[in-house]
This record gives structure tokens, sequence and C-alpha cells, in this order.
């Protein structure tokens, strides 16, 4: 057993009763997770803070996604009966999605709201994403580090430029921004594509499936654009609508307590409806699969930025306001 297995190993046999604990807090480190709580913020706290948050969340996954095909590093639980894989992960190991965008999530929060106690609650959290993604046999601490690096270099570098860029894209048409956000959103998916082709005559070893088989009964599908797609696809949907919103029909933010829980609880539902229905779409063979997961991605961003907000003006669950 060599040292990073070990690591895992001594994880889950130094505490063989936290599997709940781990699953639950490794949950800080899912996009979906955060795709509950962007709305939350965008629909009733804070417009711009939710935006950026989701266009921050879009980029990171998707870099995440390409980062994992380059490396296309093992899983623990793939190479080692050592370790018990706790969880299914079809994906490549290097780096932790999950580390990452808990990173990049939390971080932006901290950074943006600067109190002495996010920051000490958010360190506290990513900590316990990483130890749990280990804990679960699904990522080494290289990959666990690997994402906490690649998560502030991207934190680090969205806040540098996001308020230069937004004044910049602030000025023009719409019609252009929303064709830029298509166009950016394409990029991802060429560039996964172009790091998919470079493995050229790679194979996946098969005693990789054979032992996720064995340890957790899910096949995996590491060399895969799916992700990409669904990273790409929220964000040209999000952005799109966003910048339609603004145009055509801003709202506030502000309400009461009943009008703010009515919000999130409708939005959420529509929002879930989307995923449900398309779901079995994007699981067709090809590119109509391929197509849909980038379609349903797309629409929930439109639902999220433009559609549950035209819904909430048109039933009076929120006030408009001037556009910018």
């Amino acid at each position: 057993m060599d040292l990073q297995t070990g690591i895992d190993g001594a994880l889950q046999t130094a505490a063989p009763n936290l599997n709940l604990v781990m699953l639950i807090l490794s949950v800080f480190g899912l996009p979906e997770f955060y795709l509950v709580v962007i709305p939350l913020i965008l629909w009733c706290f804070d417009k711009k803070l939710g935006l950026r948050l989701i266009f921050l969340l879009s980029i990171s996954n998707a870099i995440n996604s390409m980062l994992k095909i380059l490396f296309h590093t093992p899983r623990p639980y793939w190479t080692s009966m050592e370790v018990k894989g706790m969880a299914s992960e079809p994906t490549f190991g290097m780096p932790s999605g999950h580390a990452q965008i808990s990173l990049g999530f939390l971080g932006y929060i901290a950074a943006r709201v600067h109190r002495t106690s996010i920051w000490i609650v958010s360190g506290i959290l990513i900590l316990l994403v990483g130890i749990s993604r280990m804990y679960l046999g699904v990522h080494f601490l290289s990959d666990v580090l690997a994402g906490w690096l690649v998560g502030i270099l991207i934190l680090v570098v969205f806040i540098r430029y996001e308020d230069p860029f937004a004044d910049w894209f602030g000025k023009k048409t719409a019609g252009f921004r929303v064709l830029l956000a298509f166009g950016s959103s394409v990029v991802l998916i060429l560039l996964t594509g172009a790091v998919i082709a470079a493995l050229g005559s790679w194979q996946i070893p098969p005693e990789w499936n054979a032992r996720a088989l064995e340890q957790t009964g899910a096949a995996i599908n590491p060399v895969s654009l799916q992700d990409t797609l669904l990273s790409a696809g929220l964000l040209f949907g999000a952005a799109s609508g966003a910048i339609l919103s603004a145009e055509f029909m801003p709202y506030s933010v502000d309400g009461s307590t009943i009008q703010k829980f009515l919000r999130v609880v409708v939005g959420l539902v529509i929002l879930l409806g989307i995923w449900v229905v398309l779901g079995p779409f994007t699981r067709s063979p090809g590119s109509i699969g391929f197509g849909m997961t980038y379609a349903r991605a797309a629409a929930g961003g439109i639902w999220i930025t433009l559609g549950a907000p035209v819904l909430f003006r048109k039933s009076r669950l929120a006030g408009g306001e001037p556009a910018p």
C-alpha cells in the first residue's frame, strides 16, 4: 500500500462510523448544492453576488472537467481494495472538483463579506470537504491539494478581473453580450474536446473499471464532455437570461419574508421540474445526449436569471426597479 492509499485507509480505519457525516460534508463540494444556494441569493438578497457566483461556479467546474481528463489519474477505490469506495464517481481523480468548487464558492463569499467569522467557517468547511473526499475513498491527498491550488488560482484571477470585465461587458449591446456568452460556452466545450483528442490512443486500464464495479456496483466513464457541457450550458443560459432581465424586466430583491419564501419555493420547484423532465434526454446516445445536456443546463440558467424573476414580478412576489 503506497503512502496516499495508506492515508485514505487510515482515515477509514480510525473513524469507521462517520460514513454519513462525511457524505453530508461532501455535499458542500457538489455543484448541484450551489445551484440551490445561488438562486436563493440571486432572488432574495443580492443579484450582483448571485450572478457572479453562478459564473464562477460554471467556469470553475468546466476547468475542473478539462484538468481531470488532462491528468487522467485514477481514484483510490479504482486501484486498491485496501480503500473502501463509499461513493461512486465516474470521472478521473485529479484535481478534486469538490475541493476546488467549495474553495472557490466559500472563498468568494468570505472575500466579499469580509468578516473574520465567515473566513473561519469557510476555512473549516473547505478543510472538512477535502478530508471527507479522502475518507470516502474517492480522492488521494494529492487530488485534494491540487483542487485547492486550482481553486485558489481561479478565485484570485476572478476577483482581480471581475469588475474591469463587468465594466467593459456592460457597455456592449445586449445582442453582443448574448453572443459573447454563447461563444464563451462553445470555447469551453472545444477546449475540453481538444484535451480529449490529445489523449490519442490512451485507453482506460480495464482493472480500474473492474475494481470500481466490484466496490460500488457503478461503472466509470471518465473520458466525457458531459460535465463541460453542463457548465457551458449553465454559463450561457444564466448570462443570457441576466442580460435580457436587466434590459427588459429588472426586478428588486426586496420584499417581505413571505414573498421571499414563496420565491424560493416556487422558483426551486420549477427548476427541479426542468431538471427532472429533461434529465432522461441527456442520457440519449451520441450527439442527442450531448445536446440535451447543454440545453437542460441552459434552460436551468435562463430560468434562474430570467424566467423566475419575470414570474415573480407578474405574480407580485417581487417589484421592479429602473433598468441599469
